[in-house]
């Protein structure tokens, strides 16, 4: 059965196009934390710098924990909701597992971005450039559907 992108369900997001259609405050919720991780990333880099890949550890595992826990309280019979209907707090558990896993390769690219930056210039304008491009970047799919004028994308995607 094919499905228009804006009427996918969550489980069934097949491509990262599909975060085009998250209602704003969900990529705000992540741009937010994103933005905090490279701000502590920047506080923490100075202090132990031999630890960036405890460090790297350290976010990904507080950033899953909570899909994780949620999972095992999670209703298999409850439906998911339409991709543009979701809820950031209700509903960040219940993606696919390969969403977690470019979120997680999303989190260490900042994480070793402010790091390397922290530790080679570590100046107040590095630290704010680094912080204007990762917001910009991780809300992008909001600043893309409003250059696109909130138009559908046209892709149609089967769904298993």
């Amino acid at each position: 059965m094919a499905v228009r992108a804006s009427e996918k369900r969550l489980n069934e997001m097949n491509r990262l196009g599909d975060m085009l259609h998250f209602p704003a405050v969900v990529n705000a919720g992540a741009t937010v934390n994103v933005l905090v991780t490279v701000l502590a990333t920047w506080w923490v880099a100075p202090r132990w710098p031999g630890l960036a890949g405890v460090w790297v550890a350290a976010v990904l595992v507080v950033n899953l924990l909570p899909v994780v826990l949620l999972r095992l309280t999670d209703r298999e019979e409850r439906e998911y909701p339409r991709l543009r209907e979701m809820n950031f707090v209700r509903d960040q558990h219940r993606f696919s597992d390969w969403v977690y896993v470019a979120a997680s390769a999303d989190m260490a690219f900042w994480v070793l971005v402010a790091w390397t930056a922290a530790v080679v210039h570590r100046t107040v304008g590095v630290l704010v450039g680094v912080e204007l491009v990762a917001g910009v970047v991780t809300f992008s799919p909001v600043l893309f559907r409003a250059w696109l004028g909130g138009r559908e994308d046209g892709d149609t995607s089967t769904v298993a």
